[in-house]
């Protein structure tokens, strides 16, 4: 559990977990900020949403892991209904299990690629 995180949810965390899963669920698109305002935290602190879902993310758990169990059913689909069923449904499926994971778990959700002379910089700065 992370530093500072309680085992029981605060009312504001209890409503933050509930409104995360039905906009998963019902896909309202909503983001992280939006969210974290309806579930009643200050504008300022949902702006800058990392602590606050430092404190969510072990709440999180259940449902990422059913979410996960879920990605897993449908990646066996792929493989075994590739002729029958609607391919690119299955692969969109696939797609969204996946970004809302690691929307959930905390974990980048886009992939920004960089120059290898970008990455050669960076690199010797970790180096030195």
């Amino acid at each position: 559990m992370a530093r500072g995180t309680k085992p029981v949810p605060t009312p504001q965390q209890k409503r933050a977990v509930a409104l995360f899963q039905r906009n998963i669920l019902k896909g309202e698109g909503k983001t992280i900020e939006q969210i974290l305002l309806e579930a009643g935290y200050a504008p300022a602190s949902a702006k800058q949403e990392t602590n606050i879902m430092a404190g969510i993310k072990p709440h999180l758990t259940v449902f990422i892991d059913r979410m996960e169990a879920h990605r897993e059913r449908v990646m066996d689909l792929l493989i075994e209904k590739v002729d029958a069923a609607a391919y690119p449904d299955l692969v969109r499926s696939l797609d969204v299990l996946t970004y809302n994971i690691q929307l959930l778990g905390g974990r980048p959700t886009q992939n920004i690629a960089i120059s290898a002379e970008v990455r050669a910089r960076l690199d010797a700065l970790v180096e030195d």
